[in-house]
């Protein structure tokens, strides 16, 4: 380790992280990541992305092959508002896994919409259907099958 004894030494390490520190707070704390590339819009404020694509943000986060986000501008940062997933999607909320053909993610109304093969994994059950939503502020969970041949399935782990 090294050790900086002289005292214009210290200033500029500090000053370097302040520096470093401000530039990060600059950013919202949300963010996409995908493999084939991302497109910004700025005249509709929107990402798109496909390949192997990662969303996080403060509340969840997922991955699909397919996103298209949505944002507004607040306190001088991009902060997403609206996120559809498509394609092999995976959304992370606490200890849960919802598994989907498609979703949307609403941060204002605290929603997460899934469709298609949806499944929900935590640790203690395993539930399947056609249709969820997810309620994260009321912290529900509302598991629909569509049409006469469709089932809701719930698996529930005994202690």
């Amino acid at each position: 380790m090294v050790r900086v004894n002289s005292k214009p030494m210290k200033i500029k390490f500090l000053f370097i992280f302040l520096i470093f520190f401000n530039y990060s707070l600059s950013f919202g704390e949300s963010y996409i990541k995908a493999s084939n590339g991302i497109t910004w819009d700025k005249t509709n404020q929107t990402y798109s992305a496909e390949g192997s694509v990662e969303f996080k943000n403060n509340e969840i986060k997922a991955f699909a092959n397919k996103i298209l986000a949505s944002y507004i501008f607040e306190s001088e940062k991009e902060i997403f508002q609206n996120v559809e997933l498509n394609e092999k999607v995976e959304i992370y909320y606490e200890n849960e896994v919802f598994k989907s053909d498609t979703a949307t993610y609403n941060k204002q109304n605290s929603l997460i919409i899934l469709l298609g093969n949806v499944s929900i994994v935590s640790p203690d059950r395993y539930l399947s259907g056609d249709e969820l939503i997810v309620d994260l502020e009321k912290n529900t969970r509302t598991l629909k099958t569509k049409g006469k041949d469709s089932l809701a399935e719930a698996l529930i782990k005994d202690e």
